[in-house]
């Protein structure tokens, strides 16, 4: 099989970040997620959230507005996050956070499961910068290699990856509903 070695800037029409101004704090209105929203199965979790007005969300640039199909990924502190957006729900996202847009070439989900790959996350820890807070420039990021195989095996890819996934949350579910006297050893 031939895979094409791609930059991730190549395979998305954007790779940019959240908003670099700090923004407007409301009661109610729009989700502001940040890194600490990312859960460990790499989805967003909507709980203790801060909020942000709809006039905040609406002027902001179409590109930094998160769609079904975009991929999140975290990029500064807690990084190599990534989050496939598999809704449209209205949301923003701090700047520690990117957002790639892919191309058609590429399957969003099968980049998804490229950006969670260990072997992935292990590329961007050698190219993060920074001591206190590693950082992952979108410079960076950009320019990150990927092999890239023809999209009817992208979707074959993704379509065992998908399944392995929903077992795992299958599974997760029922072990948040045991009861807990199970689980006390005697």
């Amino acid at each position: 099989m031939s895979y094409n070695k791609k930059k991730l800037k190549d395979c998305c029409y954007v790779i940019t970040d959240g908003d670099h101004l700090p923004p407007p704090k409301a009661q109610n209105g729009i989700p502001f997620i940040t890194i600490s929203n990312i859960n460990e199965l790499n989805q967003i979790s909507f709980d203790d959230i801060m909020y942000v007005p709809d006039e905040y969300y609406n002027a902001l640039s179409e590109n930094k507005k998160a769609k079904r199909g975009d991929v999140l990924y975290s990029v500064v502190g807690s990084f190599g996050k990534p989050v496939y957006i598999s809704e449209d729900k209205k949301f923003v996202f701090q700047r520690h956070i990117a957002i790639l847009k892919p191309n058609p070439e590429i399957d969003s989900k099968f980049l998804y499961y490229i950006m969670l790959n260990p072997s992935f996350y292990n590329m961007v820890e050698k190219l993060a910068i920074g001591c206190s807070q590693k950082t992952v420039t979108l410079d960076t990021l950009r320019n990150i290699e990927i092999k890239l195989p023809p999209l009817e095996k992208q979707i074959d890819i993704i379509s065992v990856l998908s399944k392995i996934d929903n077992k795992i949350s299958i599974n997760n579910k029922i072990n948040d509903n045991l009861p807990y006297q199970s689980l006390m050893v005697a």
